[in-house]
């Protein structure tokens, strides 16, 4: 988990535990994008295929992807979904669901936004 101080700017303990437990779930998508000459880590993926009812359909479902400030707007975040599209299209999704995300960057990429509201409740 040495990699996400790198790519986040705040990382608290709660968002350090679903990052690792995605790194080891075998059933998730994950991607690290990585400078060649320094091997510094420049983005990140994680992502999942599933049913989606309110889709009726098998979806790719974009969990997380993240970018270095510092490497924003060189294509790493276009080239990271790009792969993930491929992986969730091997596995039968339909298309890509994004339950929130960075408002703009989606819509370069031909996503458009939705009318599926998401509720949400907490245990405790």
């Amino acid at each position: 988990m040495g990699l996400m101080p790198a790519l986040y700017q705040e990382i608290g303990a709660g968002l350090t535990k679903v990052l690792a437990e995605f790194l080891e779930d075998k059933n998730y998508f994950k991607l690290l994008a990585v400078e060649k000459s320094t091997g510094a880590a420049a983005g990140f993926m994680v992502g999942c295929c599933r049913l989606e009812v309110d889709f009726e359909a098998r979806m790719g479902i974009i969990e997380e992807i993240v970018v270095h400030p510092d490497r924003q707007k060189l294509g790493i975040g276009k080239a990271l979904l790009a792969e993930f599209e491929k992986w969730a299209v091997a596995r039968g999704a339909e298309g890509i669901l994004v339950p929130c995300g960075r408002e703009g960057f989606y819509e370069k990429m031909g996503f458009e936004m939705g009318a599926v509201k998401r509720y949400w409740k907490e245990f405790r």
